[in-house]
């Protein structure tokens, strides 16, 4: 059974608790809302001193948003402890961000013992009391049985729910389940792109290039084809080097409705390469190795290959090392200065356009 590539399972960084948790409870906003209009400002200091406040009251949003400054260290001292505290006092009052939080503490071992199913056990509860966020994480932990027993159809449930309040890594996460049939025991395409649509309208760096590459599995359709060009062309024109890569290996093979146009093709893969692609270098390697609408060079088939091992593509390295056996000390030498030369960011130009 396949797994969720890592690629795909974009995780909440400790930076956005800072605004999720200052936005959760909107039952509560008059309470909080002179401490967020501090932080809107940048004035840490003022927005802890209104928390205090209130969070002694007994408010939970104020005692949630007060665990933030805690555990950021904005203005007040950095403080797990305090902020682990107040965090127990919202989540005691039903607050599901602080639920959340108490989960990501123990995820990410902020001033404890990174401890799984202690965080499964708090985004659990933040899921069940409807934060979002909470849904997602917990169906991360289904998913791949962390700190708790694997359970796939659970899994995509949460993800649903989650995807329900628009979370567009909950609706990437459950096409992925659709298009491999974890989720409902069928793979289900149109269901799949019906989500990847959502969770790229949400900006989901993943979800516009998996568009691209389902229609171009069925680029023997025209419109398909049209479809996918489109898409692989304005996130290459954006700057995605996933993106470049395909679409330069479409103008190097003619695929989809794009006309076989060589130079254009290593175009895109040069560009990917500015960005440090491995595949993209790996690519460019093959086609000097293979001759692909070039004359076939080894030694500088064997530059790219070194480029692509240096930005960790183990078959760049295999490459590289197999055809070091094929080339005397001098075209070893020779392809070592053309990594060098490659390996600066190679000048841009304004991509063709058709």
């Amino acid at each position: 059974m396949g797994k969720i590539p890592k690629s795909f399972k974009p995780t909440a960084d400790s930076l956005r608790l800072l605004l999720a948790a200052v936005l959760i409870g909107t039952t509560f906003h008059c309470a909080a809302e002179s401490g967020q209009a501090a932080i809107q400002r940048g004035n840490y200091g003022a927005a802890a001193a209104q928390f205090m406040f209130k969070a002694g009251e007994g408010d939970p949003v104020a005692q949630n948003n007060l665990g933030v400054l805690y555990l950021k260290g904005r203005g007040v001292p950095q403080d797990y402890s305090l902020a682990q505290s107040w965090f127990e006092k919202a989540a005691a009052l039903q607050l599901a961000g602080a639920m959340f939080n108490l989960g990501t503490m123990y995820l990410r071992g902020y001033g404890v013992e990174i401890d799984l199913a202690q965080a499964t056990q708090w985004f659990e509860r933040g899921a069940v009391a409807g934060d979002r966020e909470a849904q997602f994480f917990y169906g991360l932990h289904l998913y791949h049985g962390r700190g708790v027993d694997q359970n796939l159809e659970l899994a995509a449930e949460w993800f649903a729910r989650a995807a329900d309040q628009n979370l567009g890594s909950a609706q990437y996460n459950l096409a992925i389940m659709r298009l491999r049939g974890e989720a409902g025991g069928h793979a289900d395409e149109a269901a799949a792109l019906e989500l990847l649509t959502k969770a790229a309208a949400q900006g989901h760096e993943f979800a516009d290039i998996t568009i691209g590459r389902i229609h171009l599995e069925h680029g023997e359709d025209p419109n398909q084809a049209k479809l996918a060009a489109e898409v692989f062309q304005r996130l290459a024109e954006d700057g995605n080097a996933d993106a470049q890569v395909t679409l330069g290996m479409m103008y190097t093979f003619g695929q989809g409705n794009i006309a076989e146009d060589f130079d254009e093709g290593r175009f895109w893969l040069k560009l990917a390469s500015n960005q440090k692609s491995g595949t993209a270098r790996l690519n460019l390697g093959n086609i000097y190795a293979q001759g692909i609408g070039v004359e076939r060079d080894l030694v500088r088939a064997h530059a790219w290959y070194a480029l692509s091992a240096e930005a960790g593509d183990q078959a760049g390295e295999t490459y590289r090392d197999m055809l070091a056996l094929e080339l005397n000390q001098q075209d070893l030498e020779q392809a070592k200065l053309l990594a060098i030369e490659f390996g600066y960011a190679l000048p841009k130009r304004e991509p063709i356009t058709q």
